[in-house]
């Protein structure tokens, strides 16, 4: 099981985990890596990816590229099944292909690479691929705008091969993938106006159920596994998981999930 909290440095690739996206849910939740602590712990590690995650890179810099196709043929589970370099082109050639996972090189500013993830993802191109960013999510906002765009990640370039390797294939089994892990986004109550500030957990009036779900899923569990961790029914998880998202002013999965982070409810 994961927690919201992602390493700064990988290390074990048993320290990834991975969640399985919702089809029900408008954003299933996101992927996150776990960090040195959650190992100390003994929690186990994610569900293996599929037996061959195929990979697209569209990484303009051929060095990067021959090196990224390089670690992942190298491994069982992957096949790179082809490569662009010029975004122009890439539309044509996913729908060729087809990929699995797009690992996609930085080309622009971070609004110009989500809107061409956007574009990937549309329903005429590859709407089925998941799209990893090769760079860094400087915060949990950056996260928040990758996630919404369709993205399903990101990690750098400089990633030990072990990481890319775990990270790809948790892209492909419908996980997403941050690392390192991005800076908690911290709300400044000063420069917000005084009904705009976010509640805090124990001004929300929250149930112990509804703060043991929002923990949950802080740590990554979809709504079938936080069942499962507290006996509940599925049912009965979504409904206290939309009673606390209601309660704490989060619009979404992915936002109630970071305010838990936030505000220390995941432990």
């Amino acid at each position: 099981m994961t927690t919201l909290t992602t390493a700064t440095a990988f290390g074990d690739p048993g320290s990834l985990h991975a969640e399985i996206d919702n089809p029900l849910d408008l954003i299933a939740g996101h992927q996150l890596l776990a960090d040195a602590e959650d190992r100390a712990a003994g929690r186990a590690p994610g569900p293996r990816s599929a037996p061959v995650t195929r990979v697209f890179l569209a990484e303009r810099h051929p060095v990067a590229s021959a090196g990224l196709r390089s670690v992942l043929n190298a491994d069982p589970g992957m096949m790179v099944v082809g490569s662009s370099g010029d975004p122009a082109r890439l539309p044509d050639a996913l729908r060729r292909v087809r990929p699995d996972v797009v690992l996609l090189g930085r080309a622009g500013t971070l609004a110009e690479d989500l809107a061409l993830v956007t574009r990937l993802r549309a329903p005429d191109v590859a709407p089925g691929a998941r799209v990893l960013l090769l760079r860094r999510a400087e915060s949990t906002a950056e996260a928040s705008r990758m996630l919404l765009a369709g993205a399903s990640g990101c990690f750098p370039l400089d990633l030990p091969e072990e990481g890319i390797i775990r990270a790809v294939g948790l892209a492909g089994a419908g996980g997403s993938v941050f690392l390192p892990a991005p800076a908690p986004a911290r709300i400044q109550a000063p420069s917000l106006p005084e009904d705009t500030a976010e509640p805090l957990p124990q001004h929300c009036g929250l149930t112990d159920r509804e703060r043991q779900v929002l923990a949950q899923l802080a740590r990554g569990l979809s709504n079938a596994e936080i069942g499962r961790e507290l006996a509940l029914a599925e049912a009965t998880v979504k409904k206290h998981l939309t009673n606390a998202m209601r309660k704490t002013g989060q619009s979404d999965r992915l936002r109630a999930a970071l305010y838990a982070h936030r505000h220390g409810l995941a432990g």
